[in-house]
């Protein structure tokens, strides 16, 4: 991950060598559609096979060796993108289908795409929890491929979507997102992104930061009322942005919060414990229109929960994570992955 944009030669020129490896291996990934059926592998069980996976995706690409030297020579990109359109329609209306005859000629399949012509500053995986929400992968694939493209990030999507019956663990899925776009990164950042959530302004720009970022700043179902003047002021929730270094300090998400909501409270006080202040950027420029959907199954003790989980987050989370592959597609759009995540622990 590099840190280091100003002071001697020598330091850029290595973060552009890193940078560009994870351009390649991104825009090779475009080339081919990768199913995989990985049942019986989980988090605690990696097998020598990545390495043949990897090397799968780099002789499936479209991008000669030549070809990918020649972008060698491309100029960065501009810190401020020069295609920005400022506040934005949100179209609800947007079938997956649309979305893939407007935008799949431009995208590498599996949902990469990176300009063609500059170096991106930041690559990003986009990483969304996902359940019965089919209704909303249209507008959502519409909007922020557009969104990311006009920002020339270097970025992935990746749906991920819990199996089973079980309540929702959004939290878990996150984790498993992550663990699963480390291994075909690097990417820079990460973002946590729910579905239903779409930034109004592309000058809310993406891009990584020292500090773990809170995204969704102002949404239309809080009536634009930014998190501080919510009288819930930590909240973390919607859509965020961390680092792997962010990620390892806190250990990832909680893993025990069944039904919705208290895993953003739960990250927000991880985040306090080691010292990262978060960062947004104001309200008037961090606008998300929330799309429609329907209820959702609340955890009535999360509240218990998060009181109990207070301070034992080195032990829950990354590091205790258990859960299955059972696939994973490369769609014109995106990269959907299919997950066991288990099922909750009986009250102890």
């Amino acid at each position: 991950m590099a840190k280091d944009r100003s002071g001697s030669v020598r330091p850029f020129l290595a973060w552009t060598a890193r940078m560009w490896s994870a351009v390649a291996l991104t825009m090779l990934v475009g080339g081919c559609v990768l199913l995989q059926s990985r049942s019986g592998s989980s988090s605690s069980a990696r097998t020598p096979k990545d390495a043949v996976v990897r090397q799968e995706r780099a002789e499936c690409g479209r991008l000669t060796e030549k070809e990918v030297k020649k972008r060698d020579y491309l100029p960065p990109c501009p810190a401020t993108p020069p295609g920005l359109h400022g506040k934005l329609k949100v179209r609800e209306d947007v079938s997956l289908e649309e979305a893939v005859q407007d935008l799949a000629d431009g995208v590498g399949v599996g949902g990469s795409w990176a300009p063609p012509d500059c170096v991106p500053r930041w690559s990003i995986a986009i990483i969304v929890p996902f359940r019965d929400r089919q209704p909303q992968v249209g507008p959502f694939l519409y909007h922020m491929h557009n969104f990311l493209q006009r920002q020339q990030l270097n970025y992935s999507i990746y749906i991920v979507e819990q199996e089973g019956t079980e309540l929702f663990n959004r939290a878990r899925l996150l984790n498993v997102g992550y663990l699963e776009a480390l291994r075909e990164g690097p990417f820079d950042c990460y973002a946590f992104h729910d579905i239903d959530m779409l930034p109004e302004d592309d000058r809310h720009l993406y891009h990584c930061s020292e500090q773990p970022r809170h995204l969704a700043v102002a949404a239309s179902n809080h009536n634009y009322k930014s998190s501080h003047s919510l009288v819930y002021n930590k909240y973390f929730g919607g859509a965020c942005l961390m680092t792997q270094d962010h990620l390892a300090r806190v250990n990832g998400w909680s893993n025990i919060y069944w039904g919705w909501g208290g895993e953003d409270d739960d990250m927000w006080r991880r985040l306090s414990f080691e010292d990262l202040p978060v960062w947004r950027f104001p309200a008037n420029i961090a606008r998300y229109r929330t799309i429609k959907h329907g209820p959702q199954v609340v955890n009535n003790k999360r509240y218990q929960t998060l009181k109990r989980n207070t301070g034992r987050y080195p032990n829950d989370g990354l590091s205790t994570i258990k859960y299955i592959v059972k696939s994973v597609v490369r769609h014109p759009l995106y990269t959907h992955i299919a997950a066991d995540i288990g099922t909750p622990l009986p009250p102890s």
